[in-house]
């Protein structure tokens, strides 16, 4: 099983489905309940991962929106570095593999880039061309579905579109995506 902490509970309801047929591994989303826990120091994501760690857990991603940076960083450079390092102290410390990817902008970004043009599924209202690049436009990923949207976005509108949007297209618009793939894909190898 992989285990895949995330920020929020949309997060958590649509991952799963977005990954469904790319790895033979069950995959089981923890809420951490916003960044700022799991990036807290001296101990935010590690202490999530030593608890399944204890209940026979072995293979773990983290996944963080690159959006903006949570305290203790004051980049997202710094906090890159830092997560990676942390990442591979534990991995070593526990002998298990902990990977730390990030969702540029978000993780809606991703869902953006495989909507197609005049979708109407999940209540978007028809939408028209979608972005070459989700990584940078749109700047604020959950205002444009909001925009899209007949009613407000929120986790079931993000559990929806994970369900219809094409997946393959998504990659083709946003690196991030790709590599968090890549990432599912060694984890299971």
């Amino acid at each position: 099983m992989i285990v895949v902490l995330v920020e929020g509970n949309g997060d958590k309801r649509s991952l799963p489905l977005l990954l469904q047929g790319q790895s033979d591994e069950p995959v089981q989303c923890i809420d951490m309940k916003g960044k700022s826990n799991i990036v807290r120091h001296p101990r935010g994501f590690e202490d999530t991962v030593r608890r399944q760690w204890a209940l026979g857990r072995r293979l773990f991603i983290v996944l963080v929106d690159g959006d903006v940076t949570s305290a203790p960083y004051n980049t997202i450079d710094q906090e890159r570095s830092d997560l990676f390092r942390r990442a591979e102290r534990l991995a070593q410390e526990l002998q298990i593999t902990v990977q730390v990817c990030w969702a540029v902008l978000e993780m809606e970004s991703w869902l953006i880039g495989g909507i197609q043009s005049r979708s109407t599924y999940c209540g978007l209202r028809e939408v028209g061309r979608i972005p070459a690049n989700t990584e940078i436009f749109p700047p604020d990923p959950k205002r444009w579905l909001q925009d899209h949207l007949r009613s407000t976005y929120g986790p079931h509108i993000q559990e929806c579109l994970s369900q219809h949007i094409d997946l393959n297209a998504a990659s083709r618009c946003n690196q991030s995506l790709q590599d968090f793939l890549a990432t599912v894909r060694q984890v299971t190898s």
